[in-house]
């Protein structure tokens, strides 16, 4: 009878993953003697310190693989997306199983999904893929260091060291956990690790007999896309904890290869998406190293540069809570004012950001919000079923529309949600709608760009609006063959008393550092009481940087007189705004 040795970590998903393949063999070779070896690796020891300042994912194989060397165990089995792209001379990954769903997860005992998460809640996590991923898209959260094997993990959000955690869903599904997966994150808003969800088997190169045993458990698709994800991640230099993502797959007899990388902090985060006919590992290699080339282009080798360079564990510990100063603290040190012309409830933490910085704000909101009769729109909502899209202009429209939506479920399933960007999606999520928005840029002009949107052939489109939204969008898709209705439910107007808010910072002395402006009919409202202001101050005008959400905010801005330092964020969105200032 022959006998296979299995070295395998002690954890209780690594078990899981080592009697899975046990049991798979027996049943292809029911005389096979089949023994699980557990092993505590270093990695399982140091769980005190992040993986990056101690060397990485690495440190979960070496007594595996040295068993392997010493031919004390036949085969080793790994989670892939921990097993590094090198590996030692003499061994190598013969086989990689069927994948599982290689979705992160999001588990949590009180929200339903990331959108939830009030500012500043604690997200425990050991990745820093997702890290810089997830912090580009809510930076408003604290990420924090979770080490431990999967129940460890859980058993430190129940005590309620955290608000939410992040783990793979592959892991919980093996572990009978599904019920705690509260959201399956998208692949667009976090994209999997190199080989998550792929079981693989290593072995020693030269064990012919082995091979042969275990190679009835090779599945050819997984085979393919992680040949794609690992040539992308080799060409990149990249580890397995390193701000890097990169996912495969087979869809309509193509190789779709995705890469991501970020930086930690969630300042950056360059994409790349790559499609190609031929099922075979070469052409997959080819894919993804086309990928990597890609990201490298987008100035992918300073993000990594820059992270293998600094300590990593800086950006992952337990942040200080700012202390900030009184209102009349802070008018009395005349430190520099910045004013923010939002809404209230779309500021987010941007003012206490501020502060923390060692600037003073001042809200002076330069439009209000007037939603129109909700029977009205109601009314309106009747006829949802008839469209094939529905698109959300603004996160107005989504807090306006969507409560009256949803008490009407009357949309088919196939209907396509759509928003002009990641805020307006989010907002949209919070009510349990995932929604389309372009990956690159916001707004209007990026939404059109997207692939998707190219051909409207026998499309029925409603648009989401307020009263003073863009035409040409509309007119944009009609062109494209698409038949367009648009529902205004809202209107926005200066507000009363904005003059008089302006003419009050007379009696500040402090210097005006920036003016934040997210919208044209903001700028409209606010900008000609700003350039009357500052003409009787021209020392102050000289120090104030406007920041504005895009180019044409930048343009109504100087036709209405504005002739100071103007900078145009990435977005409109309060990320993109801070970036900007700081920059």
């Amino acid at each position: 009878m022959k006998l296979l040795r299995i070295a395998t970590r002690n954890s209780p998903l690594a078990l899981w993953q080592a009697n899975f393949v046990k049991e798979k063999l027996i049943e292809l070779e029911p005389e096979l003697a089949v023994d699980v070896i557990g092993m505590t690796t270093k990695g399982d020891q140091l769980l005190d310190r992040s993986l990056a300042a101690v060397g990485g994912k690495g440190l979960f194989l070496k007594e595996l693989e040295m068993s392997l060397l010493n031919q004390e165990t036949d085969i080793a089995v790994h989670s892939m997306k921990d097993v590094p792209v090198t590996l030692p001379e003499g061994l190598e990954i013969s086989v990689v199983c069927a994948r599982e769903d290689a979705r992160d997860a999001f588990v949590s005992n009180q929200y339903q999904n990331f959108y939830a998460l009030p500012e500043g809640s604690r997200v425990g996590t050991s990745s820093l893929r997702r890290v810089a991923q997830l912090k580009n898209i809510f930076p408003s959260l604290e990420f924090v260091e979770l080490r431990g094997n999967v129940n460890t993990r859980l058993s430190k959000l129940d005590a309620g060291h955290y608000d939410a955690i992040i783990l793979a869903a592959a892991g919980l599904i093996r572990l009978g956990m599904e019920e705690r997966i509260k959201q399956y994150i998208p692949q667009r808003v976090c994209l999997s690790a190199v080989g998550q969800g792929i079981v693989g088997i290593e072995c020693r190169s030269d064990d012919d007999a082995t091979k042969a045993i275990i190679n009835q458990l090779h599945n050819r698709k997984s085979a393919i896309t992680i040949a794609a994800e690992r040539a992308m991640n080799a060409k990149l230099e990249g580890g397995c904890q390193v701000p890097i993502a990169g996912y495969a797959e087979i869809d309509k007899g193509k190789i779709h290869m995705r890469g991501v990388v970020g930086s930690v902090d969630g300042g950056q985060c360059l994409k790349s998406d790559i499609s190609q006919t031929g099922m075979t590992i070469e052409n997959a290699i080819k894919i993804g190293e086309s990928v990597a080339d890609d990201l490298l282009k987008q100035g992918a080798d300073d993000i990594l540069e820059s992270f293998y360079s600094e300590s990593v564990e800086a950006e992952l510990v337990e942040s200080k809570p700012v202390q900030v100063e009184s209102k009349e603290e802070l008018e009395k040190t005349g430190k520099p004012l910045v004013i923010l012309t939002r809404e209230q409830k779309y500021l987010g933490n941007v003012a206490s950001l501020l502060e923390s910085l060692d600037f003073r704000s001042e809200h002076i909101p330069a439009i209000e919000t007037l939603p129109y009769n909700a029977t009205e729109i109601s009314n309106a909502m009747k006829g949802l079923h008839r469209f094939t899209d529905i698109l959300f202009v603004s996160r107005n429209s989504v807090e306006v529309a969507t409560p009256l939506l949803q008490k009407k479920p009357l949309l088919p399933v196939t209907t396509q949600i759509m928003t002009v960007g990641p805020e307006t999606a989010k907002q949209l999520y919070q009510h349990g709608i995932d929604a389309l928005f372009p990956d690159n840029g916001t707004g209007a002009e990026a939404l059109l760009k997207v692939q998707q949107l190219q051909d409207l052939q026998d499309r029925k489109i409603l648009i989401i609006r307020g009263e003073k939204g863009l035409d040409w969008p509309a007119k944009k898709m009609r062109e494209r063959g698409a038949e367009v209705h648009s529902l205004k439910c809202y209107n926005q107007i200066k507000p009363v008393g904005l003059e008089s808010q302006i003419d009050d910072l007379k009696e500040i002395n402090s210097e005006i550092a920036g003016v934040f402006i997210h919208s044209s009919l903001a700028a409209r409202n606010i900008i000609p009481h700003l350039v009357q202001y500052l003409g009787e101050f021209p020392d102050k005008a000289k120090q104030t940087k406007l920041i504005v959400g895009s180019k044409e905010i930048a343009e109504v801005a100087k036709e209405l007189g504005w002739r100071e330092k103007a900078v145009i964020a990435q977005s409109p969105s309060n990320k993109h705004m801070m970036i900007a200032f700081s920059s």
